[in-house]
């Protein structure tokens, strides 16, 4: 998307959702390299200069990234399952965006919405960390309107990934019980993927880090 520009927000507005939230890595030299070109990458996927009525983020954990969507939608609903709901309302305050900012605790496995509700829906460093994506990938399509935006981020599984999760001293089976080919089978099989892009963008997709993907809703289920 050309004419949008990703916000980060400062990071004394941050606040560490959970022990495995990473949003501090934003803001560290070299891994903030990493962590930012995914959100960016995320936000180039969204069609150029469209407007939407209401964009769900699934896994909006810190909110670095609400107040970049509420400059897209009318209305943003946000849905994570921690309750750190009024930590994360001082940024919105911040940008004077709560008033379109709805947080919501919830499931990815079992969502809270009615069927075909949003217009958009960005997941970012989510779907990883369930072991069951197909079912989440369902309920996505679920709530998501027939011909709607599905943009997905999620880091590729190989052992340059598994290697820089061992040094941090993580399992990486543990923290991504999915991994990037699990996922991409789901999400070809409910959606339609029109755009891929991945990064270092000079290597194959399973030697990269991570990967984004636009799709829309509309495979005949």
């Amino acid at each position: 998307m050309a004419d949008m520009k990703l916000i980060i927000p400062p990071r004394h507005l941050m606040t560490k959702t959970n022990d495995e939230d990473p949003v501090f890595f934003h803001y560290y030299p070299i891994a903030r390299i990493v962590y930012r070109k995914r959100l960016k990458n995320t936000l180039s996927l969204i069609p150029e200069g469209k407007k939407y009525k209401n964009v769900l983020e699934i896994g909006y954990g810190s909110g670095i990234f609400l107040p970049t969507l509420a400059e897209l939608a009318e209305t943003v609903t946000a849905l994570d399952i921690h309750p750190e709901t009024e930590a994360v309302g001082k940024l919105l305050d911040f940008y004077h965006i709560r008033n379109r900012v709805k947080l919501i605790s919830g499931d990815i496995m079992n969502m809270p919405f009615e069927d075909s509700v949003f217009d958009c829906c960005v997941i970012v460093s989510t779907l990883e960390n369930i072991e069951n994506s197909e079912q989440a990938v369902s309920e996505i399509a679920r709530v998501v309107k027939p011909g709607g935006d599905i943009i997905i981020s999620f880091p590729v599984e190989n052992f340059i990934t598994d290697a820089l999760f061992r040094i941090a001293g993580e399992d990486p089976r543990k923290i991504h019980p999915s991994n990037h080919r699990y996922i991409l089978e789901y999400l070809k099989k409910n959606f339609t993927v029109t755009r891929s892009i991945h990064f270092p963008s000079f290597v194959p997709l399973n030697m990269s880090l991570y990967v984004s993907l636009h799709c829309r809703n509309d495979v005949l289920k």
